[in-house]
């Protein structure tokens, strides 16, 4: 190999980026470290001050070894938002993929509440409600009879900010986040395939091919791969991906479609002979859903024509598609991995858990994996928690995940399944009891609030986490929320204090309920403890008053106490003493004062 030894008369970091730039067909390596900022430059620009300085240039044919805190394989939502947290913390990171560009298909259609609770924190919530629509009603069409309509348009009321489903495509929801990636100074490095990767101890080497063929080696701290259901990443790391195919055959198509119904309404509409779901998009159009036609089953691929035909008569009600934008057939699966994590490299997203389209669930599944890895992983990369921090994304995501696939599982069962008796039950009884009860369940709070919950992914708690603690002598009502729960919504008013905008950020919080004031000992305690942990700790105190006893009731403070809020909106620790001491032990267990 031939090495050039140059002599440049002082360089900045832009210039020796300017010039990776500008000879994009070798390497510059520098004896000694002087940068930790990547600077990108336009190709074509030149040094442009002068230091004194050795270079190496090397040929480029494979890219010696580059060192990176985190790599992230995978740019659809999940690995977008996971490098957007990191990028809000100034955590360093690469995010690649093999794909030339995001999607531009529609594919998920629906974020739920608790993602657009993330997006909040991120300010790209707005941008959200401005692109989508909310669902003002979902209902069952059998035999083209409208046999249920339920008023979804503010199911979660007095929840969170955002009591609906908002019908976004995700084509629009990677543009938001690829925006906001920019906006921070990062973006994806497109055209860049992971090939593979070993780890050991202290890092993760992975070797990538770039469009024009070249290889390039790089050393990380941790890898993520958010590369969907095929994962490389966790086909490489051996982790078992258990589930199965179902045997149904489903198509999924975008198209125009007239439909006798409110285009901010959607509809599950089924027949003795076929089922298909219609859900409107925010262009005029619809993601239609469906079973394939029988005389189709055994084909490698679909066309328009071959769903259009007949398609009213199978479900016998008044419908016409037109005008498609594309179409694919699949089977559909649902699978979850053994571990989230192994070693220095994590699952998320569709890499970790697949299921059915029934509920809405995936995409927005995968965006809570993304943030819930995100402050922990960003937290052990700054040095400032323990690496058995880690250790809990897996303890926490992995109920989550094995509990949402048996769910979607046994209603999609329901829904799809061609045994005849099945079928029967579907088509006469399910629309009866239906009918019957939601009526009366919309009318109850307790009901409609439970669906939503569920739905809305705002009632998902990692209470069984070994994060979640409490001290074993506090006292707190049945009502009071609990260590691994969401906090709760409550909202800022005229007339009393709120709670979101408080523990809002990256940051943990402390929430320190003093009563009327807290005691001279106590008060000096906390002043040590902000001196050693102000750098990732937020501390609030909250004085009781008028416009604060909404907060202490909520919470279930009688006196005085504290609640622990993590980074993403989680309940970590409460107490109903102001004890300090207790509180100290329990942030060394995992967190690293300064």
């Amino acid at each position: 190999m031939q090495v050039t030894r140059c002599i440049w008369q002082g360089f900045t970091p832009l210039s020796v980026f300017a010039y990776l730039a500008w000879e994009d067909q070798q390497t510059v390596f520098w004896h000694e470290t002087l940068f930790s900022t990547s600077l990108a430059s336009q190709k074509g620009s030149r040094p442009l001050t002068y230091h004194w300085q050795t270079l190496l240039i090397l040929p480029y044919n494979r890219d010696m070894s580059r060192s990176e805190e985190i790599l992230i394989n995978g740019a659809g939502p999940t690995g977008l938002l996971l490098a957007s947290q990191l990028a809000l913390r100034d955590v360093a990171f690469r995010i690649i993929d093999k794909n030339a560009d995001h999607t531009t298909q529609s594919r998920a259609l629906v974020v739920q509440a608790r993602s657009l609770e993330i997006f909040d924190q991120m300010d790209i919530a707005q941008e959200a409600l401005r692109l989508g629509e909310k669902a003002q009603a979902v209902g069952i069409i059998v035999n083209g009879k409208r046999m249920l309509r339920m008023d979804v348009s503010d199911i979660g009321e007095g929840l969170t900010a955002y009591p609906y489903l908002l019908m976004l495509e995700q084509s629009n929801t990677e543009k938001i986040l690829n925006t906001f990636l920019v906006q921070h100074g990062h973006a994806v490095e497109r055209n860049t395939e992971l090939l593979d990767f070993t780890q050991d101890a202290d890092s993760v080497t992975a070797t990538l091919r770039h469009a024009d063929g070249k290889e390039e080696i790089v050393r990380a701290d941790w890898l993520v791969g958010a590369d969907g259901a095929h994962s490389l990443v966790r086909h490489t790391l051996s982790i078992p991906f258990s589930g199965r195919i179902y045997q149904q055959l489903l198509f999924v198509l975008d198209c125009k479609v007239n439909l006798d119904v409110p285009s901010d309404e959607m509809y599950l509409a089924f027949s003795a002979r076929a089922l298909a779901g219609f859900f409107p998009m925010t262009n005029g159009r619809y993601r239609v859903i469906g079973m394939v036609p029988e005389a189709f089953e055994g084909q490698e691929t679909i066309t328009f024509e071959d769903v259009a035909k007949d398609f009213a008569e199978r479900l016998q009600m008044d419908v016409t598609l037109q005008d498609p934008q594309w179409i694919a057939m699949y089977h559909s699966h649902h699978r979850a991995v053994a571990a989230f994590r192994k070693g220095r490299c994590f699952l998320a997203g569709d890499a970790a858990h697949i299921h059915s389209p029934v509920g809405a669930q995936g995409m927005n599944t995968g965006l809570q994996d993304a943030y819930n890895l995100a402050w922990k992983l960003a937290l052990v990369a700054q040095g400032k928690a323990k690496e058995p921090l880690l250790d809990t994304y897996n303890d926490e995501r992995l109920p989550v995940a094995h509990n949402l696939v048996r769910t979607t599982d046994r209603a999609f069962n329901i829904f799809t399944s061609q045994n005849p008796l099945a079928k029967g039950f579907r088509v006469n009884v399910v629309p009866v009891v239906m009918q019957a009860v939601l009526p009366f369940a919309q009318k109850q709070k307790f009901v409609r609030q439970l669906a939503f919950k569920t739905i809305s992914e705002i009632g998902i708690h990692y209470r069984e986490s070994n994060l979640s603690q409490e001290d074993p002598q506090s006292q707190f009502p049945r009502h009071a929320p609990k260590p691994g729960d969401r906090v709760p919504y409550i909202p800022l008013q005229e007339h009393s204090v709120g709670i979101q905008e408080m523990v809002k950020g990256t940051k943990f919080h402390l929430v320190l309920y003093v009563g009327e004031g807290a005691d001279e000992k106590t008060q000096q305690e906390l002043h040590e403890l902000k001196k050693e942990y102000s750098d990732f700790i937020d501390f609030h105190e909250v004085v009781v008053s008028d416009k604060t006893r909404v907060l202490y009731e909520k919470f279930g403070i009688r006196r005085q106490g504290y609640y622990f809020i993590r980074p993403d909106g989680h309940i970590a620790s409460r107490n109903s003493h102001l004890d300090v001491e207790l509180f100290r032990s329990y942030l060394q267990r995992f967190l690293i004062k300064r």
